[in-house]
């Protein structure tokens, strides 16, 4: 990957924020493996290829310096930092435990994120890593019987929790849940999968792989706006065209159906293999 510096920022800056390749050949970390496969494997075979300025690497400081500062005052712990690997098919999947507490069978990862992530209760990939841990974990021997994800909010507006309660109310937010024996029979088998979907694409050409699924290009669904003749805005907008043609027939002549595609938002502007991906450079889940 190069790092420009557009900003002509001090190389110290561009130093801190250049992104190190996050797995080896042949390896796939927890939080890997919530991408999808394409994703996954474009990165891999074009990383040298990639091109980010350093200024929008910033919030990858913000929380490597909270993982720093945390570290030091945890000393209570089991372990922590501590790398774990097991192997899948013909790879190896990876993840690296923040703390743990091995009394309790506690497993606490630290995490920084934006308000809307709470907001909009969007916890399945924490979910999904949490349970790749500690199923990672039980292969070498150690339960996992609980998991907090301790989430530092870098957007949070203390204002706006005074007046809305629906917003975060305080700059830290916990999400935890139990591990159960079936959650972690079924982790198992989301991971022997899906290293089978990316050991299988591996043999593919990069135009043949698959899209990743609309929800790992945290895609909106296809939306169905009631729109009448003279008017900018929908007068009501449905997730389905029967709904919004039964509207439009309650609502009389002047008024007409706007399919409205459903976006990709990852894929515009939060993927690295944007560029070399067939699906969005043919301009599919676009909405334009």
């Amino acid at each position: 990957m190069r790092i420009t510096n557009k900003l002509h920022l001090p190389d110290a800056f561009v130093k801190a924020v250049s992104v190190e390749r996050h797995n080896k050949p042949g390896q796939y970390s927890a939080t890997t493996l919530n991408k999808g496969v394409k994703e996954i494997i474009l990165q891999e075979r074009h990383w040298e290829e990639f091109e980010v300025d350093a200024a929008d690497n910033v919030w990858a400081v913000f929380g490597q310096a909270v993982h720093a500062i945390l570290e030091k005052s945890c000393a209570d712990y089991t372990f922590q930092e501590e790398k774990f690997s097991v192997l899948v098919g013909n790879s190896t999947v990876t993840g690296i435990v923040d703390l743990y507490d091995m009394e309790h069978s506690l497993l606490v990862d630290w995490k920084t994120a934006s308000v809307y992530k709470v907001m909009y209760r969007d916890f399945s990939d924490w979910h999904n890593q949490g349970m790749t841990y500690s199923w990672i974990m039980r292969q070498s021997g150690l339960d996992v019987k609980k998991i907090m994800f301790i989430a530092m909010l870098k957007d949070h507006s203390k204002s706006k929790a005074k007046f809305d309660k629906s917003y975060p109310q305080s700059p830290v937010f916990v999400y935890e849940f139990d591990v159960t024996p079936e959650e972690l029979e079924q982790a198992g088998a989301r991971i022997k999968a899906k290293v089978a979907e990316i050991e299988a694409a591996e043999k593919m050409a990069d135009d043949d792989i698959a899209p990743c699924t609309a929800e790992e290009r945290w895609a909106d669904g296809d939306k169905y706006a009631v729109m009448k003749v003279g008017r900018k805005t929908a007068v009501r907008v449905f997730d389905t065209l029967p709904d919004a043609q039964g509207c439009v027939g309650e609502l009389g002549s002047g008024h007409y159906v706007e399919h409205r595609p459903a976006v990709s938002r990852k894929c515009a502007d939060y993927c690295l293999c944007r560029d070399f991906c067939n699906f969005h450079r043919n301009g599919q889940g676009s909405g334009e």
